[in-house]
């Protein structure tokens, strides 16, 4: 926002508004003078990228988020944001190249870790996906939270090592998980904080469907 010139301000929030209300067409009606302009082009960029991930329209979005790494963009929203949408491609080697991406940047990033272990279950690689899991709830305990109901992990979930970690993992409460489903225009504004989205329902069953049919 520091870099908006004083009457696009408004547009801006405007726009924001808009997605915040689950409109993405009409937040996309009136990006044209933020892009036009040089000053507004990244935020620009960035609020389009919201409206096609809330739209689905991932090819669209990953074209916006190659504009931004040019730019210098926030590389961890971008790495987190991209592999959100190659899983849905799907291209799930690409999202597992973006949190490797993000790790190398920062081997502590508990979501990086998190992320990782979801997209190599997804992957069948199970030895990897546990290690990374474990690493994750080891630097933020909050994590163990989502090892009961998130179904990317369903593959391992026989493991005892699994077992264990959720031996030690409390239930998450249900008005928690609600709320943590509601905000995940929050999360792409800000970073994602957990791979969860109460508009994607249709393609978390569509991975449940997928690992049912051994992929």
């Amino acid at each position: 926002m520091d870099k908006t010139p004083e009457h696009l301000q408004r547009l801006v929030a405007e726009v924001d508004g808009w997605l915040d209300l689950r409109c993405p067409e009409r937040a996309i009606e009136r990006l044209d003078p933020l892009l036009a302009d040089p000053r507004t082009e990244e935020v620009a960029l960035t609020l389009r990228v919201r409206a096609f991930v809330s739209q689905k329209r991932h090819d669209e979005a990953l074209g916006d988020i190659a504009a931004l790494r040019v730019r210098n963009h926030d590389p961890e929203w971008l790495d987190l944001t991209e592999a959100w949408c190659r899983k849905r491609l799907p291209d799930l080697r690409g999202s597992i190249r973006c949190m490797e991406q993000l790790l190398q940047r920062d081997a502590k990033s508990a979501i990086g870790h998190f992320n990782l272990g979801c997209y190599l279950a997804l992957a069948g690689e199970h030895e990897r996906a546990l290690d990374e899991v474990a690493i994750a709830c080891g630097i933020d305990a909050s994590f163990r939270e989502m090892l009961h109901d998130e179904p990317d992990l369903n593959s391992i979930r026989g493991d005892e090592r699994f077992a264990a970690m959720m031996a030690r993992a409390p239930a998450q409460d249900p008005a928690e998980r609600a709320a943590e489903e509601d905000a995940f225009e929050e999360d792409l504004a800000e970073g994602f904080e957990v791979d969860l989205d109460e508009e994607d329902e249709e393609d978390e069953e569509d991975d449940e469907e997928e690992q049912a049919g051994g992929s």
